[in-house]
């Protein structure tokens, strides 16, 4: 089972492609035996983000007793900013089934380097954030923080060179080596 949190160039080009046939497509997708589609969105009040809808379905597995990883493949392309990829990151790692992969996209991406948050171009950014989170990459911090220490997980050399923009995870599986 897939699941990608954001929407960024794939659910906007997968948008484009269907146009309005979005509301028909659940039924197709089921009918062809895809079953497993489950639709969210978010409130679009201010401090709203998937963290809520995540942690609810995180709640509910656990509720169940059942098995609680759900995601074969994360593709994690969300709001960029700490406060809302560090949950994230933390629910989706406990979502994620052994074998499964992590994809974080925007590893290098910074609001410093941003070209519509910068503080040059969106000066309102110096009241929310300081200088250091301002240049800090949040998304490669999570990685530091979350991943690249954890033993259950190892990152995938997913080819990029000096300037890596998206960073996978591959979550270790029964009968996997311990990471190094």
């Amino acid at each position: 089972m897939l699941c990608e949190v954001g929407i960024g160039a794939t659910t906007s080009e997968i948008c484009r492609l269907l146009a309005s046939r979005l509301n028909d497509l659940k039924p197709e997708l089921d009918g062809l035996g895809f079953n497993n589609v489950v639709y969210h969105g978010n409130t679009q009040r201010k401090p709203d983000s998937c963290n809520w809808a995540l942690a609810q379905m995180l709640l509910t597995r656990r509720a169940a007793g059942g098995e609680v990883p759900l995601f074969d493949f994360v593709f994690l392309d969300g709001a960029h900013a700490f406060h809302h990829g560090a949950p994230a990151t933390l629910i989706l790692k406990e979502l994620l089934k052994p074998g499964g992969v992590i994809l974080f996209d925007d590893y290098d991406w910074s609001f410093a380097i941003s070209p519509t948050m910068n503080p040059a171009v969106f000066p309102a950014i110096l009241e929310a954030y300081s200088e250091e989170q301002i240049k800090t990459p949040h998304v490669r911090l999570i990685c530091d923080l979350f991943m690249d220490g954890d033993p259950e997980y190892r990152k995938l050399d997913i080819g990029y060179g000096p300037r890596e923009h998206r960073r996978a995870y591959r979550k270790r599986a029964p009968g996997d080596a311990a990471a190094a």
